[in-house]
């Protein structure tokens, strides 16, 4: 009872540990503009750095729930 008691224990932790990683705010490297999270309010602004070098390659990664 007692040794399945500690796994129990030991995959709660495991867990909280992971949805904390995942959760976490993310960040980018020191030469980077920091992260963004598209939203309406600030769509133009994202438009505006997006377009601001026509000569460098760009990429944006679109992540869905579904």
């Amino acid at each position: 009872m007692k040794k399945r008691l500690i796994i129990i224990a030991i995959m709660a932790l495991i867990l909280v540990a992971a949805i904390f990683y995942l959760w976490a705010p993310g960040s980018a490297p020191p030469n980077q503009k920091p992260l963004l999270t598209l939203s309406s309010a600030n769509l133009d602004a994202f438009q505006a750095a997006f377009d601001a070098d026509a000569d460098v390659t760009r990429l944006v990664l679109l992540l869905s729930p579904t």
